[in-house]
């Protein structure tokens, strides 16, 4: 619901101002609020991964070198300048992930939401991801909503919220993220 793709039946939600309950197209809303990071990178597999990131901004005015500007600068950013022919299916789980962030972050949203970032990952690329959405979160100064069930990556969250069968059980506030 943060998201805005999906509504409550009742009540108010509030983000980044917005009640979302009031508003009737919330797609510009999440075009310009909301990254998404699915679990599963939902990237189009036909697509290069230039063309995977820049997908965020086709319903926008920005120009199309400009769009390609964007999504170059930001896959420098994730280490991933040598890959943007590159279809989807030949990269890693890792590199995959990275696109989808990268993706996530060509928009520059105000929100980052992350479903299982680093789920599907070895130990090492989980680590390097974990660290490239806190670095941005810090230095992009973007609110960062992960939800996952790995105990070491919600430790490094500045407020953890534990939930168990849709009612919050326990809720932390980490001074050591």
């Amino acid at each position: 619901m943060i998201g805005a793709l999906d509504k409550a039946d009742e009540g108010h939600i509030t983000v980044a101002g917005k009640d979302l309950m009031q508003k009737e197209d919330l797609s510009k809303f999440r075009l310009n609020e909301i990254g998404f990071v699915f679990q599963l990178h939902n990237l189009i597999p036909n697509l290069t991964v230039l063309e995977n990131v820049q997908t965020p901004l086709i319903e926008t005015d920005i120009q199309d070198k400009k769009m390609e500007e964007r999504a170059l600068e930001i896959l420098k950013s994730v280490n991933l300048a040598d890959k943007i022919n590159q279809k989807p299916t030949k990269l890693s789980g890792g590199e995959r992930q990275r696109v989808a962030i990268a993706r996530a972050l060509v928009n520059h949203p105000s929100i980052i939401l992350a479903d299982e970032p680093t789920g599907a990952l070895d130990s090492k690329t989980s680590d390097i991801i974990l660290e490239l959405l806190l670095d941005i979160h810090k230095k992009e100064n973007v609110t960062l909503i992960m939800v996952t069930h790995e105990h070491n990556v919600a430790a490094r969250a500045d407020r953890s919220i534990y939930v168990l069968d849709g009612k919050i059980k326990e809720e932390n506030i980490n001074s050591t993220s």
